[in-house]
């Protein structure tokens, strides 16, 4: 069966010893629930300090009951679920059969010497430039995933500091920390529905997030076309039909900030006194949202989706409140507190049918 295809590991490069200490680092940085589960696969105590948890993983490394490999296949495992934007995509119009055939689109992958990829994955870590790691196809879904190392600073006024050159002028300093992260792009098609995403890990700076996916069409452009064979699903409505629907006391998601840009570019915000309160409850605010929502279309949406739904029968996976931010304007959903992966696919569902 397609569904229980293996997935090969391919042979890893030789990781530098700043990227072995970073793994360390980013698996310490994972949820509690993650880190809990990692553990209890190597048969290891799961309670402690971040220190302990380090020594254990450090002395299971050097005793080689742990490879720097499983770390990264972990890692590439919850990332996808993690804090990430995510966009939207409608597939393209034209017969699928040589994408569903896995013979033939092994045939198309060797052809622009990526092969390999099919069903394996390549465990990188901190990459310089955006570099293949895995293409699946199983499940009826082609899934393609990248990794990169971005560095960014940060100011740590905590460092700041003075001091005086030798003619007796006085220097401000001015500390900044460096910081790594290890970005991971990953672009699935649903070969059924006819319907695809592309996740990006949160960035620092919310301005990267097009740029990141510049460089991953550009990655897999001359085999996977995505800009030219993918339609963007438009979220502006989804901020609409979100805000309608509380509004009938039929609430899918509370809201706590909405934004709604007016034909001519100006734009209406308004904003809950608390993530636990509602925009909605003032007649005077109520009606002016409804009256630029009805002339205008949304443009920023920040949004606690509900664990009970809206009152139907419609069953959730969700367990709590998923805060969810739609940033209409460019087209993205950002998640920015770790999930699972079912409450990922079904809010991403939601959006997609409230569009």
């Amino acid at each position: 069966m397609e569904s229980m295809t293996s997935i090969r590991t391919l042979p890893p490069p030789e990781y530098t010893n700043d990227e072995k200490l970073m793994l360390i680092d980013f698996l310490l940085a994972l949820k509690k629930t993650h880190l809990r589960d990692f553990f209890r696969e190597l048969d290891m105590p799961r309670s402690g300090t971040k220190a302990e948890m380090r020594e254990r993983l450090q002395d299971a490394l050097a005793e080689e009951r742990l490879s720097y490999q499983q770390i990264v296949e972990f890692l590439d495992s919850v990332a996808p679920w993690g804090k990430q934007h995510v966009i939207l995509y409608d597939g393209p119009r034209r017969d699928l059969q040589s994408w569903k055939d896995r013979d033939l689109l092994l045939n198309h992958l060797k052809q622009h010497r990526v092969g390999k990829y099919l069903n394996a994955r390549l465990p990188l870590v901190l990459p310089d430039v955006l570099t293949l790691s895995s293409i699946t196809h199983r499940d009826a879904k082609l899934r393609v995933t990248a990794v990169q190392k971005r560095e960014y600073t940060e100011r740590a006024p905590e460092h700041d500091g003075e001091k005086s050159a030798p003619d007796g002028t006085q220097i401000v300093l001015r500390a900044y920390a460096h910081h790594v992260d290890r970005t991971l792009v990953t672009f699935e098609w649903d070969l059924v529905a006819n319907t695809a995403m592309l996740q990006i890990t949160q960035l620092r700076g919310d301005r990267f997030y097009e740029q990141v996916a510049r460089e991953f069409f550009d990655l897999v452009s001359t085999w996977l076309d995505i800009e030219n064979m993918f339609t963007l699903v438009d979220i502006r409505g989804t901020i609409r039909s979100l805000h309608e629907l509380e509004e009938r006391g039929r609430a899918e998601a509370r809201s706590h900030g909405i934004q709604y840009r007016s034909l001519q570019g100006r734009r209406l915000s308004a904003h809950s006194p608390s993530p636990r309160d509602s925009v909605l409850g003032e007649d005077y605010i109520d009606n002016a949202m409804v009256g630029v929502r009805e002339n205008g279309v949304g443009h920023l949406g920040n949004f606690y989706w509900l664990a009970g739904g809206n009152g139907e029968t419609r069953e959730t996976p969700l367990n709590g409140d998923v805060h969810v931010i739609l940033v209409a304007d460019k087209d993205r959903i950002n998640f920015p507190t770790p999930n699972s992966e079912d409450v990922v696919r079904y809010v991403l569902h939601r959006v997609r049918a409230l569009s």
